[in-house]
């Protein structure tokens, strides 16, 4: 993880996390369980509010404050717009 030095650099190796190919996929709120945090360090320097809702996710340990968590995770690394306007 010390090649994580750009936000595309980011982006690209959770694309890597999700599908690292041989058939195997993960999905989005599957990688939030298991990211270390050195990796989300990487992502919430780039999408600093995705901090936030991880934070409620861990302290609401409700589905739907992890999926939305994991929503946005997969908006960043696709490359789609992400953020609170987003979800107003």
């Amino acid at each position: 993880m010390n090649d994580l030095h750009t936000e595309e650099d980011v982006r690209g190796f959770l694309r890597l996390c999700l599908d690292p190919g041989r058939g195997v996929e993960r999905a989005p709120l599957q990688l939030t369980k298991v990211m270390p945090q050195a990796l989300r360090d990487a992502v919430e320097q780039y999408v600093p509010y995705l901090a936030e809702l991880r934070e409620a996710a861990e302290l609401q340990e409700g589905r739907m404050a992890r999926q939305r968590y994991a929503d946005e995770l997969a908006a960043f690394i696709h490359g789609d717009e992400a953020g609170p306007a987003r979800l107003a």
